[in-house]
């Protein structure tokens, strides 16, 4: 008999005692970590399952025109999407393999309610687990295994791990002969709603060499939101696993082929997700105001891809994006696309497609009311993108030639150093060291400044140009703006490129528009200041921005400079309308019962080598209507037309061109008519080039 003195009883209750108290001070300590270190982890754990988090893609914001016809619209799309992870999973695609055979079995009619039917797919679960089990379901591992997975101690890895140690305990062979009866019945549910894919296209989307790889797969694009719906659906209550969609948003763009380089484009790309990426035009210059904010929403699913309430759900709404409203009008610009389209065609041959553009301005405000180049291509399908891209009437630099006289008077007149009666030599000039300046195969003896601009005499404007001298050029050349750019709000302008002017030879050829490459929006803007009494105005397409569905937001006109005063701008607009008389370069701009003025231009062609071609032209016309207070000036501009029909000249060409685009403009706009008297039209084509011009009548 073994006998227990007191203080070894003693010593082993304290022991005892010891120990019990520090079981319940570290079970105090666990349930303060539980509690305030990780509550987020803790109440992932009592909850079960995993957290999914779906983006909710807002609205882009639309694009109208002046009147607020739409532009621009959205269409939601979705993409299905197989997660290769979950698809290898057994314990995931167990519930839609135990779910078709309850519903195939004689049990399934028998069950009257839905617990008794979740009753039954869960028996059938069981047993397709425990088929491929290689332990006893029960065994220690395979319940340690699983508890691990319902809840994770180390999150994402936590289930990594033990999803691992999951696997380990099923046949590699059964699990394989389950993923690949999973993925052939996933496919049977989502064929009949894919007319362009079969059973076996779907199988072999998802399949590679006979394994699904762990990986996201792409199933289908461009599906509706009702398809996505009726699909979603019906995956779900197929109780397949595995498979998930992604929502997008595509551009669709009401009038394709027209305004292509105003609005842009937007596009996916591989690095663009599910929102695709502003490339081009109004949509990559306000890409800010029109993208908007994503929403999210987060929810937790159980096992069986079910939604459980959770304190870790939340939902945050997406943002749609701000509405633009243009100055650009679609009826303008309608009439713009359909004349520039025309006159491309008629001066294509077989050999060559000329490129082109047509500017129409606002003079008071700077506002385009329309503007087309070519070519051009397809918004919506992106037909001729990569020829089409070039947005020729922003981005393109060519030597206007007689356009540029303008630059020439202005100095002059406006600094004082003549008048538009002044009588200017237009005899050849020699250039030491260069050719001479002359107006071959024509020849002017003494004309006006207002005759040089009328017979376009290339030693009239060299003439005149001397008179300012450089410096006073240059100081008007940056004034009418070429010398920087116009600050447009389109992405990619190009600014001007200009020899140096202190150099004679140089300033003799940039004086008419040579030695020289300016953008046709900078020539626009420059007439636009003359019809506007002399001011430069930046040019505007967004009139504003809707910070609401109310609220609209003006982006006001903004005065750049004054050029030049306005005795000077209206005495230049005199002398461009008579541009326009019968003896004038600019005689197939007139429109009956409304004064035109507007000015010529005429430049061989650059060789990329260096020197010029024969007979390869850019040419130009610029006008504004009515001459005495335009409503608009309108530059076309025609780059390599063919010789077929006439010698390629602005005043062959881009005038009678500018005639029909005028005159569908003034009609469009109501402008008044203003018809010169008799005697007027009779002294107009009596008129000299060296007589002084008479003024049109004052609206």
């Amino acid at each position: 008999m073994i006998t227990i003195t007191k203080s070894r009883f003693a010593r082993r209750s304290l022991v005892l005692c010891g120990l019990a108290g520090a079981a319940v001070i570290w079970l105090m300590l666990s349930l303060v970590n539980l509690q305030l270190v990780s509550p987020r982890k803790t109440s992932g754990v009592s909850s079960g399952g995993i957290i999914e988090r779906e983006v909710l893609l807002p609205q882009r914001g639309r694009i109208m025109d002046a009147n607020e016809e739409i532009l621009t619209s959205n269409m939601q799309s979705s993409e299905l999407i197989a997660d290769g992870y979950h698809l290898n999973d057994p314990k995931t695609i167990s519930w839609a393999l135990a779910y078709s055979k309850a519903v195939h079995s004689p049990f399934w009619e028998k069950a009257a309610t839905d617990k008794e039917k979740e009753k039954l797919v869960s028996g059938f679960r069981s047993k397709i687990l425990g088929q491929a089990a290689s332990k006893k379901d029960g065994s220690k591992e395979h319940n340690l295994a699983k508890i691990l997975l319902e809840e994770p101690e180390d999150g994402p890895e936590g289930v990594d791990m033990a999803r691992k140690k999951l696997e380990e305990l099923y046949e590699p062979e059964m699990v394989k002969e389950y993923v690949q009866a999973h993925l052939e019945y996933a496919a049977k549910v989502i064929a009949p709603f894919l007319p362009d894919m079969s059973v076996q296209d779907i199988i072999n989307t998802v399949e590679k060499d006979g394994a699904i790889p762990k990986k996201r797969i792409v199933i289908a694009k461009n599906l509706s939101e009702e398809k996505a719906e009726l699909l979603r659906q019906a995956i779900q209550n197929a109780r397949v696993q595995g498979f998930r969609f992604e929502t997008s948003s595509k551009r669709v763009y009401s009038v394709p082929e027209c305004m292509v380089h105003i609005l842009g484009y937007i596009a996916q790309t591989k690095d663009s997700g599910p929102r695709p990426i502003a490339l081009s035009g109004l949509e990559k210059q306000l890409d800010d105001q029109l993208l908007g904010h994503n929403g999210i929403r987060e929810y937790r699913k159980d096992s069986r891809g079910r939604i459980i309430p959770s304190a870790d759900s939340r939902f945050k709404d997406a943002v749609d994006g701000l509405n633009v409203r243009l100055t650009v009008n679609m009826e303008y610009q309608t009439i713009v696309e359909e004349e520039l389209d025309a006159a491309i065609s008629f001066y294509t041959d077989q050999t060559h497609k000329p490129r082109g553009c047509i500017i129409v301005v606002e003079p008071k405000t700077g506002s385009i009311l329309a503007m087309a180049s070519r070519p051009h291509y397809n918004l919506n399908t992106r037909e001729g993108l990569q020829e089409g891209a070039y947005h020729f009437a922003v981005q393109s630099l060519y030597e206007p030639g007689s356009t540029f006289k303008i630059v020439s008077v202005t100095s002059a007149v406006d600094s004082g150093k003549a008048t538009f009666d002044t009588m200017i030599n237009c005899t050849p000039y020699p250039v030491p060291g260069s050719r001479p300046v002359t107006d071959a195969p024509r020849s002017y003896g003494g004309l006006t400044v207002a005759g040089v601009l009328k017979k376009s005499s290339n030693p009239g404007a060299f003439r005149i140009a001397l008179k300012s001298g450089w410096p006073t050029y240059k100081k008007y050349f940056d004034l009418y703006g070429f010398s920087s750019k116009t600050g447009i709000d389109l992405p990619g302008e190009t600014n001007s490129q200009c020899q140096d002017g202190s150099n004679f030879v140089n300033f003799s050829r940039i004086s008419f528009g040579y030695s020289l490459m300016v953008s046709p929006l900078q020539v626009a803007m420059a007439y636009a200041a003359i019809a506007n009494d002399g001011v430069r105005m930046r040019p505007r397409l967004v009139d504003g921005i809707y910070v609401d569905d109310r609220n609209f937001q003006p982006s006001p006109p903004v005065e750049v400079c004054r050029v030049m005063s306005v005795k000077t701008a209206r005495d230049l607009r005199n002398a461009l309308f008579h541009v326009t008389d019968l003896d004038g370069t600019a005689k197939r701009a007139r429109i009956e019962g409304y004064n035109v003025g507007g000015k010529t231009g005429t430049a061989h062609k650059v060789k990329p080598t260096g020197g010029y071609f024969e007979n390869r032209y850019t040419v130009s016309f610029v006008g504004m209507l009515p001459v005495e207070d335009p409503a608009f000036v309108c530059l076309v501009v025609i780059d390599d037309p063919t010789s077929k029909h006439c010698h390629p000249g602005g005043g062959t060409v881009c005038a009678p061109v500018f005639q029909k685009l005028a005159t569908r403009l003034a009609a469009a706009m109501n402008i008044p008519k203003n018809v010169p008297s008799a005697e007027a039209n009779k002294k107009a084509s009596r008129a000299q080039a060296s007589s002084t011009p008479s003024k049109p009548p004052r609206r």
